[in-house]
């Protein structure tokens, strides 16, 4: 069944960093029975961001995700590497995620009240019990706010005005 993504859900791998982690979740979902994606992986998740702030497409966004029981067909999966039960999401994770974010949402006309961490669709703690319910949603505002002064001064600059 196709996914027709209407939402976004945010995830965290539960595995404390310690270097690259996706052939190690890789291998996990495909012994958990994962279905293998269109680019070759069995990582449940559409998109991977690691510590370092690289995003790793794991499955094409009209692809069935293999990461939030009952939610595969309509929603965008991202985790990211790390267990943030123990330890927070680097600067990189969450500037990657941000951009992402603003990227996703902007291309599927979705907003801010779209995003959610898995536990809201299951009784887990994921995306981790250090981050709010809201985190994910803090973190794309504040990504679209830069990107928005951005734009504001592009444009000042080429109209030749003065910003405030």
């Amino acid at each position: 069944m196709p996914n027709v993504p209407d939402k976004i859900i945010v995830h965290h791998t539960a595995i404390a960093r310690q270097g690259e982690q996706i052939a190690q979740i890789n291998a996990a979902h495909e012994e958990r029975g994962f279905p293998q994606s269109r680019l070759g992986f069995f990582v449940g998740y559409h998109f991977l961001i690691d510590g370092a702030g690289n995003i790793t497409r794991t499955r094409e966004d009209d692809e069935e995700g293999a990461h939030t029981v009952g939610q595969n067909t309509s929603s965008l999966g991202v985790g990211l590497e790390g267990d943030f039960n123990l330890e927070l999401p680097t600067k990189e994770q969450a500037a990657a995620l941000g951009g992402l974010l603003g990227a996703l949402c902007e291309q599927y006309s979705l907003g801010v009240s779209d995003i959610f961490p898995h536990r809201a669709y299951s009784p887990k703690d994921c995306y981790g019990t250090l981050l709010s319910n809201d985190w994910a949603r803090l973190v794309f505002l504040e990504s679209y706010g830069r990107r928005l002064r951005d734009k504001m001064l592009q444009i000042c600059k080429e109209n030749n005005l003065k910003p405030f």
